[in-house]
């Protein structure tokens, strides 16, 4: 625990010295840039969603019953007006849930929000404290800042009890996909268990998602202050409710894990790279946007098929 205490607080007298070298950069790259890793994730990306109910027609799947029936008769002599009206219940029940398929998640049905460039100032209390409240709201829109930033910066002045550099022995160019955004990783107890978390949302598996933790390392140790700013995600992903159930009492869901997406880097107005991401949708490509809305259709390369498979 000592140890890690102690590379913490090397890492934020490494950031001074690196800020007072910015100060004397007057050129056009700064050379701080190089030793800063920038992590944006945009936990609240919301879309309302298609879904579709198959099911067989006639006694296979269901029947509707038929209870108490009413009729009234009513007259009103004194001002010559009469009538009468009829009461029914009904209920339509399926008993064999076998020959019912629901389907979530078809298609888009429209944006919300959580997908623009505004970002959370972790300098200022008002933008933390308004983005805590739009993210723990699930009953309304999302409208709230879209993304997070992280800044976490690398040296290799940090060195273990081995004496090897800290960042060339755990930086990881590569990321899982998804990752375990909100982590409960405390530089102060560095081994506390594995976090476990639930992946349907019926809340019922669950699973060891350490193999997607990233910010459990010891370079990232400062993502334990920027952890008390965010809002309680983990709550927000054990409290998820089934597409059926969320669409009834008009809740939205909100997880804390996050998949891979698209990047692009251009200097000069010049596209450098571009990285597809790749979600729980699958990847992006041009025009991917459309297809998801159920808009348009992806034209597949190749030669004509003359077989049809079943």
């Amino acid at each position: 625990m000592r140890r890690a205490q102690d590379q913490c607080d090397k890492l934020i007298e490494v950031t001074a010295q690196l800020l007072d070298t910015k100060r004397q950069k007057v050129d056009n790259h700064n050379e701080i840039l190089d030793h800063i890793e920038i992590v944006i994730i945009r936990p609240n990306i919301e879309h309302y969603m298609l879904g579709i109910i198959l099911g067989m027609g006639g006694d296979g799947l269901g029947n509707t019953l038929w209870g108490q029936t009413e009729l009234s008769v009513y007259d009103d002599s004194m001002h010559g007006v009469w009538g009468m009206s009829y009461k029914y219940h009904e209920r339509a029940i399926v008993f064999n849930e076998k020959n019912l398929i629901r389907l979530w998640d078809i298609a888009y049905d429209g944006y919300t929000g959580g997908k623009d460039d505004t970002f959370v100032d972790w300098t200022h209390e008002d933008s933390v404290t308004k983005f805590k409240e739009d993210t723990m709201d699930v009953t309304k829109n999302y409208a709230g800042s879209s993304m997070m930033v992280l800044g976490f910066v690398h040296s290799d002045q940090v060195k273990d009890h081995t004496g090897h550099s800290v960042y060339r022995k755990h930086f990881q160019r590569n990321w899982p996909s998804p990752i375990l955004f909100d982590d409960t990783f405390d530089p102060h107890h560095p081994d506390r268990q594995p976090v476990k978390a639930t992946v349907g949302y019926d809340n019922l598996d669950v699973l060891d998602v350490s193999g997607f933790r990233v910010f459990n390392k010891p370079i990232y140790a400062s993502y334990f202050y920027y952890r008390k700013h965010f809002p309680l995600f983990y709550e927000l992903h054990m409290q998820r409710k089934g597409a059926g159930e969320s669409t009834e009492e008009l809740e939205t869901t909100t997880d804390s894990l996050a998949f891979q997406g698209t990047m692009r880097i251009k200097e000069d107005g010049r596209l450098i790279t571009e990285i597809l991401g790749s979600g729980h949708h699958g990847p992006d490509y041009v025009g991917v946007a459309s297809i998801r809305a159920g808009k348009g259709y992806k034209m597949v390369p190749g030669r004509p098929m003359l077989q049809h498979l079943v």
